[in-house]
């Protein structure tokens, strides 16, 4: 997968380059000239998607949503440096992982537990806060409308009671984070 994927229907798989070449995709629903980008990866996973959406002949300005599958590091790390990234861009995450995208520093502290600080640095770098005005919390069944396509919030609590999937109305597709 390494770069940048193109599937049918304006669905495009980018390399995150999480801790490595072709570990986990970042994806890229366009329509219309419009996005909306399912997970982030971490703040090095930033470079990868501008190159894509410059591949695809797309500015920051046709970024309208970054959608969150879930808020654990390797799906979220990213979040607030994507937002930077993205000025017109809204992020939709679940109600549960809403406040530690505003505010995540219980989520480095727990992080930074775990894996210590030095390898937290290593693998995630700063965590960025997104502003709470730009945040659109997504309980079941929310629908994201851009560019004429709707991606309609599926609860997925099994991997995390933050999870959500979202199913692709037009295609029938479903990003499952790691739901699957």
């Amino acid at each position: 997968m390494h770069g940048l994927r193109a599937f049918e229907y304006g669905i495009h798989a980018v390399d995150s380059l999480y801790t490595g070449e072709d570990v986990a995709a970042i994806h890229l629903v366009v329509e219309a000239g419009r996005v909306a980008i399912v997970d982030t990866g971490n703040n090095e996973s930033l470079a990868p998607v501008q190159a894509a959406l410059a591949a695809l002949g797309l500015g920051a300005e046709a970024v309208d949503y970054v959608l969150l599958t879930h808020i654990h590091l390797d799906h979220a790390g990213g979040a607030g440096a994507f937002m930077q990234a993205f000025p017109n861009a809204r992020l939709v995450v679940h109600p549960r992982g809403a406040r530690h995208m505003i505010d995540p520093s219980r989520l480095v502290e727990g992080a930074t537990a775990v894996y210590g600080t030095d390898e937290m640095n290593r693998l995630y770098g700063e965590i960025l806060p997104v502003d709470k005005a730009r945040v659109v919390e997504a309980p079941d069944g929310t629908v994201i409308e851009f560019g004429g396509r709707r991606l309609r919030t599926l609860d997925t609590p099994g991997h995390a009671r933050h999870h959500l999937c979202f199913r692709d109305e037009k295609t029938g597709h479903i990003f499952t984070g790691d739901a699957f």
